[in-house]
């Protein structure tokens, strides 16, 4: 070999080394430190109390629904109750004989299919889709916790979402942590004014649930924030507000990027209507069969409705203070619904709009179908009130406490989950 190729293969040798070194000087460690610790401890956790008591507990008869492999037993604890409705869809689609499913947006179900291929296992491969999902979703919330606050708060938050006591659907055949990594990316962007990928994040948001409409609440409202448009001006006199709301006007033209991104990020849903439209006949059917199969459509009457279904609730709650554990499932999304609410007015004063209305959408809009059934799971996604937690949680006494009586409750509703008592 020539000098001059000795030359060339160590000024090549220098030049990655250095290219090694920027990047590695480019990498927030802090973040990925976090992260993975958060993600590795929950998320084993959730695998070793899901082997234990599996094969140890006796599983609930509950004959109705299909089985993963029960020889598996950590990944057939993980799939249970509305996986079905996910991997039967994956495998097959829409169709009218299994109107049900329309309920469930078709984005989980599309990546579960294209896992498949390689995983060669339809069942499981929504166990991937989720975890990484997941992982991902840590990433960008930790990224956007530190851009709003600091480090501080960013290590606290991807905790406390990850020892949050329903935090184990983010590791099931569910769409809960595809939703959260899309609607915290939706954040991420919208809030440094990167309109395009804000709204391919909100278009495939709005592919994954209905909530996921929220995402262009989010985009439009952080699209006029930038332009100085004030929601709740102050001081509040009369006069002050006029003159305000005359400014604001002046200023929508300008957020025309942010406005179009935000009607962008509906798409998701429109596509899906046109699908059903040509496989079912009916482009609303997730809405017909959320209110007519589910019992969860929104009405006008819903206060008076969840006032009723409240009280018609109470014996059942009743029984379980007397052993009775069917009644269960009523308990801890009644509780939650109540210890939350004045966690999300604090939310919508204290931060800004985008943040504020989302946690009220996302809280209220279950709610509208004159029940609590699910509240735990719908307000997961809430990722302002872990910002307000771990804002809180500096105070150590605060931050023991909430990783103090989460953890437990993780691993207490996650047995109840795989033993086919409690389905979120």
């Amino acid at each position: 070999m020539s000098l001059k190729q000795d030359n060339a293969l160590v000024t090549g040798s220098n030049k990655l080394q250095s290219l090694i070194k920027n990047a590695a000087a480019k990498v927030d460690w802090k973040c990925v430190t976090t992260v993975l610790i958060a993600f590795i401890i929950t998320r084993t956790m959730i695998v070793v109390i899901t082997y234990l008591s599996m094969a140890e507990i006796p599983l609930r008869d509950y004959p109705l629904l299909p089985r993963y492999n029960p020889r598996n037993i950590i990944a057939d604890g993980l799939i249970r109750w509305d996986s079905d409705n996910y991997i039967r869809t994956a495998e097959s689609g829409y169709n009218t004989s299994n109107l049900q499913a329309t309920a469930f947006f078709p984005l989980y179900s599309i990546l579960i299919n294209l896992t498949s291929k390689i995983t060669g296992n339809i069942w499981t491969s929504g166990l991937w889709v989720s975890n990484i999902s997941f992982l991902i979703a840590l990433f960008y919330l930790y990224a956007l916790a530190k851009k709003e606050f600091d480090e501080g708060v960013a290590s606290r938050a991807v905790f406390y979402i990850s020892v949050t006591p329903t935090a184990f659907f983010f590791s099931t055949v569910y769409n809960e942590s595809v939703y959260l990594l899309l609607i915290i990316a939706c954040f991420y962007y919208a809030r440094d004014g990167k309109w395009i990928p804000a709204a391919i994040a909100g278009s495939l948001a709005s592919a994954t649930r209905l909530q996921g409409v929220f995402a262009g609440v989010i985009i439009l409202l952080e699209a006029l924030w930038l332009q100085g448009f004030r929601f709740f001006p102050k001081p509040w006199g009369l006069k002050n507000q006029q003159v305000q709301i005359k400014n604001d006007i002046f200023l929508i033209p300008k957020a025309w990027k942010g406005i179009a991104a935000a009607i962008f990020s509906l798409s998701g849903l429109f596509v899906y209507m046109i699908h059903l439209k040509s496989k079912v006949g009916d482009p609303l059917a997730f809405l017909h069969i959320t209110n007519n199969f589910w019992g969860k459509g929104i009405s006008v009457d819903w206060l008076p409705r969840l006032i009723q279904f409240i009280v018609d609730q109470h014996h059942e709650i009743g029984n379980v203070f007397s052993g009775e554990i069917s009644g269960f499932q009523y308990l801890p999304d009644l509780v939650i619904t109540v210890l939350l609410l004045p966690i999300i007015v604090i939310v919508f004063l204290k931060f800004r709009p985008s943040y504020g209305i989302f946690a009220v959408l996302s809280y209220l809009i279950p709610l509208m179908s004159g029940q609590t059934v699910s509240m735990m799971r719908y307000v997961l996604p809430i990722i302002p009130v872990y910002f307000l937690f771990a804002m809180w949680g500096k105070r150590q006494w605060i931050d023991r406490l909430i990783i103090g009586v989460s953890l437990p409750l993780q691993a207490f509703f996650l047995i109840l989950f795989s033993h086919w008592w409690y389905a979120g």
